[in-house]
């Protein structure tokens, strides 16, 4: 009993002060003084724009607070979505997901696979002239932050669009630790249309229902990339969000992160021209029903924000979350709003 309160008590310290740290580092500033009010109820302050607390009621999003508190909801299962290498060994053989190749430590290679070998920076660039890509990516860290994407275009090697020969990637590569090689998935035209220079995901959250022990999916969001997120699509780096309707799969407005004060909406992509509003996400009714089936086979691991990317043949998992980002996906619609995922929370004392 003293120590899962001793365990609660340091968990809750970590969230608090987590909080604190996120909320004085926003880029949207909203003045002091809401920043205050705001925290007070659980939210940093950009949450009062994202989620227009103006006219929406914060009681029906979960806070700031309550999702940092999602980190523990799959302990002491955690382990198995935070580290990439126990993902794809867990999932590989129900759905689709890019290999790992080989890891980084301290700079040096670790082969995890024996056909290709990489124990180089020169095995790599070998690698790429059958592959084409490769992914170069932290094993635990999510958000696309510390991603590489290396890449061979015609005859020459480029690394996140800046061109690189051996002895430059040698030397990224030997400040890396805890770093895995794999796969590049290439994205469909669909995807590759809204931003060709990122790989555009889906973000769908699965929750396991506490009573039914079913697994069922409250919100999805297509995400694009830009300029300012290169090499990744990631939201809050300066990508677009646009939601999924669950049942027809068609696509809503792309919305940016509020980095100037205000959020913009786009029915196409404001760079690229391409159509958002509107169009149907392929495959989408088949992705549902393999995510569906995937969340329940280990129904101990309850709380999924599963990455996807659209492929010519089908689609792909790039990563499960253990504890999703939601300002991405409740910028479009309060999750609180759903009976469903509000006892999901409850049940498990998050809200």
């Amino acid at each position: 009993m003293i120590k899962n309160k001793a365990i609660n008590l340091y968990r809750q310290t970590n969230i608090y002060r987590t909080f604190m740290k996120k909320n004085l580092k926003s880029s949207v500033n909203k003045g002091i003084s809401k920043k205050i009010n705001f925290s007070r109820k659980g939210f940093l302050s950009e949450s009062a724009i994202i989620y227009n607390f103006t006219k929406n009621d914060p009681k029906e999003y979960l806070s700031d607070i309550q999702r940092l508190n999602t980190r523990y909801l799959n302990s002491p299962y955690s382990f198995i979505l935070d580290e990439k290498l126990v993902f794809e060994s867990m999932y590989k053989q129900h759905i689709t997901i890019p290999k790992n190749i080989s890891l980084i430590e301290k700079g040096k290679f670790l082969c995890l696979e024996n056909e290709e070998k990489i124990d180089s920076a020169l095995k790599i660039l070998n690698y790429l002239d059958k592959h084409n890509a490769c992914v170069i990516k932290p094993i635990r860290n999510g958000g696309g932050y510390g991603i590489f994407v290396l890449k061979k275009i015609k005859e020459e090697y480029y690394l996140n669009e800046k061109q690189v020969d051996e002895k430059e990637l040698e030397k990224v590569i030997s400040k890396l630790h805890n770093y895995v090689v794999n796969e590049f998935v290439g994205q469909s035209n669909f995807s590759k249309e809204f931003y060709p220079k990122t790989t555009n995901t889906i973000r769908i959250l699965t929750m396991i229902d506490p009573v039914t022990n079913k697994p069922f999916i409250p919100i999805a969001v297509q995400r694009m990339g830009n300029l300012t997120s290169i090499p990744a699509d990631n939201w809050t780096q300066g990508g677009l969000s646009a939601a999924i309707d669950l049942n027809s799969g068609e696509l809503g407005e792309g919305v940016t992160y509020p980095k100037n004060g205000k959020l913009e909406w786009y029915s196409e992509h404001p760079e690229t021209k391409s159509k958002i509003k509107g169009k149907i996400v392929p495959h989408w009714h088949e992705i549902k029903e393999s995510i569906l089936n995937a969340a329940s086979l280990y129904p101990y691991i309850k709380y999924v924000g599963w990455d996807i990317v659209i492929t010519d043949d089908g689609f792909s998992v790039l990563e499960g979350n253990n504890f999703s980002d939601v300002n991405l996906l409740q910028v479009h619609r309060p999750l609180l709003s759903d009976e469903r995922v509000s006892k999901f929370y409850k049940y498990y004392g998050i809200i």
